[in-house]
């Protein structure tokens, strides 16, 4: 075999006929060269045909993304118009907390954009926990706003207005009117333990959620040991802890603020523990203190305790917690 290369180069015309000799080991080199760069340009070609789908892929879920945040900017918006326009009512009664949390989410994502780097180079996780809280305290708005509208929806009805007679002009009353008066009295009194859960300091869904359990919000009943009223308040509590007569306890405004304010100390006495204070408001606390601070082993205390704590999640997540 041959160790060197050859080439002829042959001019045109009356020239010089020249001859090149390539080394053999430069040409195997120069052969390798050709194979590797080869190899490199099939590899780039290969890369990017597999990468290329993925990556239009994720562009449009990008694009996806930035439109479904502007989305929830823009329903943020209208929820905080919605909650201002109907805080204009004088009948309003919302929960003006819901409210604020709704917007210290909404500037927190705008603060989170206006500081982020414009090279991408940021982290998206704190963005995606800003979005998060802000959908969280979104849908929080949109059920406390809803139960607001269905509670004026109630206290607008014109048959209400009327009383059990009915409107004199549907000529309709009877068994309809009366399901108009029970709705609207149990709005009234959804709104008057809201508002007054907030004054106390309880949670208003643990408020909710033990006039639900005590007395379905009827302001009227009593229980087979005397208790009284939306929360159920014993006469002998009631006279000797705040002087208020029984015949006192069938104010709904009288009986929630002396339920709740007998909740709130209870809830103080065992450290926040729901558990231990619902069980106190229902068997007394000396029961639970007996019990080795434990929920007392009463069958009728600790169905108490499970249904009160049920009825909370029915009004849903907690929004602030107790004091």
């Amino acid at each position: 075999m041959a160790k060197k290369l050859q080439i002829l180069l042959m001019p045109g015309g009356a020239g010089t006929l020249k001859r090149v000799a390539i080394p053999r080991p430069l040409m195997v080199f120069g052969i390798c060269c050709v194979v590797l760069g080869f190899g490199i340009v099939s590899y780039i070609v290969a890369d990017y045909r597999t990468v290329r789908g993925p990556w239009r892929e994720f562009e449009r879920l990008g694009k996806e993304n930035a439109e479904q945040q502007e989305t929830i900017r823009r329903m943020t918006e209208e929820i905080i118009q919605v909650a201002h326009d109907l805080g204009g009512l004088p009948e309003y009664d919302g929960e003006g907390e819901i409210g604020e949390r709704l917007l210290e989410a909404y500037d927190g994502v705008h603060a989170l954009i206006s500081s982020a780097p414009t090279d991408g180079s940021h982290s998206p996780r704190p963005a995606r926990e800003s979005y998060r809280s802000l959908v969280r305290e979104m849908h929080a708005s949109m059920e406390s706003l809803e139960r607001e509208l269905d509670s004026l929806t109630v206290l607008y009805n014109p048959r209400v207005f009327y009383g059990i007679g009915g409107s004199p002009s549907d000529g309709q009353g009877g068994g309809d009117a009366l399901e108009d008066l029970d709705a609207a009295n149990r709005a009234l009194i959804e709104r008057r333990l809201r508002k007054i859960a907030r004054e106390v300091g309880v949670a208003p869904r643990l408020a909710l959620s033990m006039a639900k359990v005590e007395s379905k919000f009827d302001h009227k009943a009593v229980s087979p040991k005397g208790a009284i009223g939306v929360l159920q308040v014993m006469p002998h509590v009631a006279w000797e802890e705040y002087e208020v007569t029984a015949e006192r306890l069938f104010d709904p405004d009288v009986n929630i603020r002396i339920g709740l304010t007998v909740m709130k100390s209870l809830l103080r006495r065992f450290d926040q523990n729901l558990d231990l204070s619902l069980a106190a408001y229902n068997a007394g606390p000396t029961k639970v203190v007996e019990a080795g601070y434990q929920v007392p082993p009463i069958r009728q205390t600790r169905e108490y305790v499970k249904r009160v704590k049920e009825a909370m999640n029915e009004y849903g997540p907690p929004l602030y917690w107790l004091d």
